[in-house]
């Protein structure tokens, strides 16, 4: 319930960066992938040079500052605070075999495998 108001929110009130296709209502990944192939394709067919970056940032989620999220994401009220809220009060352990490593309480970062965190990744 909570992704589909924010999608909504961020949808109706154009707040998602118009580039951003993954995510959002009506628009796949895949459609940045025919985007480039068009590009390619004429760029190919009137001579002209292309080039293209594409960047892969490591522990992503884990470089989100909570600050600037919540600052830049462009929401109030009721829906503001829950996600100061989720944003604030989690932890993580890591488990590896039989043994449990300490509780971590992250200073920055999105929550990896909640169904909120891509919607606020791309809204970061």
């Amino acid at each position: 319930m909570v992704v589909n108001r924010l999608k909504w929110y961020l949808e109706f009130y154009s707040l998602n960066n118009n580039v951003q296709f993954a995510f959002r209502h009506r628009r796949k990944t895949t459609d940045h992938t025919m985007q480039l192939y068009d590009i390619v394709t004429k760029s190919l067919a009137n001579e002209h040079h292309i080039l293209e970056v594409f960047i892969d940032i490591e522990k992503a989620y884990d470089k989100v500052s909570k600050d600037a999220l919540l600052h830049n994401i462009g929401i109030n009220g009721n829906m503001f605070t829950f996600i100061r809220s989720f944003l604030s009060n989690w932890s993580f352990q890591v488990r590896v075999g039989s043994t449990l490593s300490q509780v971590k309480y992250p200073a920055n970062g999105i929550p990896q495998g909640s169904i909120l965190s891509p919607v606020l990744f791309s809204s970061s």
